[in-house]
């Protein structure tokens, strides 16, 4: 089967363009559009600029953009860790083999209705596995992502690899070696930077997207203004190698905006997103941002493939029985990977949510978001990831 890059350069090809001619056209970089015909989708810092590019450069060469963007959402789902067999393995005695059972024995009478019973049971399964929830549209235009990612246009730069740090304690070490980066989370938002250059003396991190670089010197402490980010983010050059820098990463108090806030949090209240997230009611006092808990309450009634992180931290990684009732409890957020939505029955904060429907894949983050119209409240939201 041809590959998304086969059909990306092919049609490229056929209309007789170069590389060069799509970034002139489009304002991407040739780094970009090179990586997207060789599949190559890990040289991009996340999901949201691989789905971007792609229905950008399939738009540019009058392609179907939606079929591209769900070839490649089938293609991630291959390369996922997640046993497919896990995922698409039915819950009870298959029904697609007893239909064959049966057509086999009565093919002499049933043989052209038994084909074309087959037929659209292997369409809605392929339908079932490739659907999902992920939102293409909006935030996701290539229009968006240029502005926010400078770094994508004319640049030089390569992303040969992104870590995942946890901190501690509000605080974490990492290694970093040059063209590497490093991305973790601060109060549910994301924060990333690269080692965009070592020398003898320091380094040069550079801040994603925005793009702000900041020269490091041994242990002289750094604060980095990333965007949307409420508290200090610190980072200190601890150890310099030829080609590797050991970084501590350590959080601050709030910035001044957030630090006003806070006199008021006393009294706070804890409300839903919505009802259309989590139904109306639900409300807990937070006397500090630290007392904020998200409670997650799972009954499967299914056997169901489950991969939970709580606060960015490994908790649950394989298959649950039917029949197993779990409670989890996180302070920033909880993410989810669920083989079959539909197998279990959950509540956040004591209300019922339904994450999909029996077979189907979801991807979900649990988190806080502060009211801007009220400091003293909260909101569960629960998106994408």
């Amino acid at each position: 089967m041809e590959g998304i890059g086969e059909k990306l350069r092919a049609t490229r090809e056929a209309k007789k363009l170069t590389i060069r001619d799509v970034a002139r056209d489009t304002n991407m970089s040739a780094i970009y559009i090179e990586a997207l015909e060789n599949e190559e989708f890990e040289k991009f810092p996340g999901e949201t600029y691989v789905t971007g590019f792609l229905r950008s450069y399939a738009e540019y060469l009058k392609m179907d953009a939606d079929e591209i963007i769900q070839s490649y959402k089938g293609y991630k789902i291959g390369e996922s860790t997640t046993p497919i067999e896990e995922l698409t393995r039915p819950t009870g005695p298959s029904f697609l083999s007893q239909i064959s059972l049966y057509v086999e024995q009565y093919k002499s009478m049933l043989l052209g209705a038994g084909v074309v019973l087959v037929i659209l049971i292997v369409g809605w399964l392929a339908a079932t596995l490739f659907t999902s929830d992920i939102d293409v549209e909006g935030d996701d235009s290539i229009a968006n992502i240029q502005n926010e990612y400078k770094l994508a246009k004319d640049s030089e730069m390569k992303i040969e690899k992104i870590h995942s740090m946890q901190l501690t304690n509000q605080s974490g070490f990492i290694l970093l070696y040059n063209n590497e980066a490093a991305q973790f989370m601060v109060d549910s938002k994301e924060v990333m930077f690269i080692i965009s250059d070592i020398r003898d003396s320091g380094v040069t991190l550079q801040l994603l997207p925005e793009g702000m670089s900041y020269n490091l010197e041994m242990e002289k402490p750094v604060t980095i203004n990333a965007q949307d980010v409420p508290r200090d983010v610190v980072v200190t050059l601890k150890g310099l190698t030829d080609n590797r820098a050991k970084l501590r990463v350590m959080l601050g108090g709030a910035t001044d905006e957030e630090a006003a806030k806070t006199a008021d949090q006393k009294s706070g209240i804890v409300e839903p997103e919505s009802e259309m997230e989590v139904a109306q009611g639900t409300q807990v006092v937070a006397h500090t941002e630290n007392n904020l808990k998200i409670v997650f309450d799972a009954e499967f009634n299914q056997k169901t493939y489950l991969e939970l992180y709580l606060d960015g931290n490994e908790k649950v990684k394989g298959i649950i029985p039917a029949g197993t009732h779990e409670r989890w409890e996180a302070s920033e957020y909880i993410q989810l990977k669920i083989g079959n939505a539909g197998g279990l029955k959950a509540k956040i904060n004591g209300k019922p949510y339904t994450f999909g429907l029996p077979g189907q894949i979801a991807n979900k983050v649990i988190t806080w978001r502060k009211d801007p119209s009220n400091p003293n409240k909260y909101h569960i939201q629960v998106k994408d990831w």
